[in-house]
């Protein structure tokens, strides 16, 4: 395995986690323990030398509208290495550079939280505690290889065909090697512009980033049994067969329509077809040789793609490519090496959520084909290798 996961530390009654906690928390609760007032720290072992990742899955104290999220900044030995906004149930990742890890002894992580407030003065509850955050789990990384970062720019967008004289294989075999970690369908259209029909889980899909996480971790188990699979109907006058996996929240197209075939009979194809595309997910991600594409029209940030990073990770060293809209400092077409294997790219656009055929082509693939030259031109560094 790629990934080395050096400290893995849950949160709450008898987890053990009193050994690592310093000013500013709760007593333990069951499974979480909270954040109070507005600082709080953990006294971590020295790991080493060496560049880490930092994640933790977190839920924040609010009442809206007169609290609807809690600010966050974290700091290794008194240096600030991210900010966030958390508003719900989250895994945010931080990356801990090795200069910060470079003195000697324990290491102080931590966590500034200044919007705590009491439960007392917002709804009633008889609690006075100052709460913040609640925190379940907190793993740390090693992460090896090259660090520096790497930028491709943006341009006028790529057509189809030029895609071959740009990275020297057809655009069909090019697309083959992207692979979609859900949302929508938007990738997935984007493959077949290209002639580019791959099987795959979550081409034509849509899941939360929480149970992408969870489905991960736990290799999709029991994603293919009759117990947590349902078959519904779509709105609309050409009512489409939906699946939907309640384990994890993953809701699929099957392109089969009411009337046309018999409900029974497709739901067992498709519980089938299911524990096929979850071997054949898994194999790919222990081959390591994909890019795998994460977009989300609510679009992700740094500090929630790294989480996924990690996890990907664990398998073999794969790529992530997380992608977002374009802004000032990002045009169209741009490509960033974050880390090893981890690039974030910049759409002018994405497709209307109700119709994922309406996106921007030529922009996706300037996106992927910066990706790939990152990738490619480069050997790869592999986390867990220092």
């Amino acid at each position: 395995m790629s990934s080395e996961l050096v400290l893995g530390l849950r949160f709450g009654r008898d987890s053990g986690d009193a050994n690592y906690l310093g000013l500013g928390w709760s007593g333990d609760e069951d499974g979480y323990r909270w954040m109070t007032g507005e600082w709080s720290e953990v006294w971590l072992d020295d790991p080493g030398p060496g560049n880490y990742l930092l994640e933790v899955e977190l839920s924040p104290f609010v009442h809206p509208p007169a609290l609807e999220a809690q600010r966050l900044a974290v700091a290794v030995r008194g240096t600030v290495i991210g900010r966030s906004l958390v508003s719900g149930l989250n895994t945010l990742g931080f990356r801990i550079p090795a200069r910060l890890l470079a003195g000697k002894g324990p290491v102080r992580v931590g966590f500034l939280h200044p919007d705590a407030a009491r439960p007392v003065d917002l709804t009633g509850n008889a609690d006075d505690r100052r709460l913040a955050l609640s925190v379940r789990r907190l793993g740390l990384h090693r992460v090896g290889g090259d660090m520096s970062q790497r930028r491709l720019e943006g341009g006028a967008g790529v057509a189809v065909d030029e895609i071959a004289a740009l990275v020297g294989i057809p655009a069909l075999q090019f697309m083959l090697g992207f692979e979609s970690l859900g949302d929508n369908c938007e990738f997935g259209l984007v493959q077949r512009a290209c002639g580019a029909e791959p099987l795959g889980l979550l081409r034509f899909s849509n899941i939360e980033l929480g149970p992408l996480l969870r489905g991960l971790t736990l290799e999709f188990a029991g994603l293919g049994t009759r117990e947590n699979v349902e078959l519904t109907l779509s709105e609309g006058e050409r009512r489409e067969y939906v699946m939907y996996q309640k384990h994890y929240a993953l809701t699929f197209h099957t392109f089969k329509y009411e009337n046309e075939v018999d409900a029974a009979v497709l739901k067992d194809q498709q519980i089938a077809r299911l524990a096929l595309l979850r071997r054949k997910l898994l194999e790919e991600l222990r081959t390591g040789e994909k890019i795998f594409v994460c977009k989300r029209n609510e679009a992700l940030n740094e500090q929630e793609a790294l989480p996924l990073y990690a996890a990907l990770n664990r398998f073999a060293a794969n790529t992530l490519l997380f992608v977002t809209p374009a802004d000032a400092e990002h045009p169209p077409g741009t490509v960033e090496q974050l880390m090893p294997g981890l690039l974030r790219g910049a759409v002018d656009r994405f497709a209307p959520p109700q119709n994922a055929h309406d996106l921007s082509l030529e922009s996706w693939l300037a996106v992927c084909v910066n990706a790939y030259r990152l990738v490619h031109d480069k050997a790869r560094a592999v986390i867990g290798q220092v």
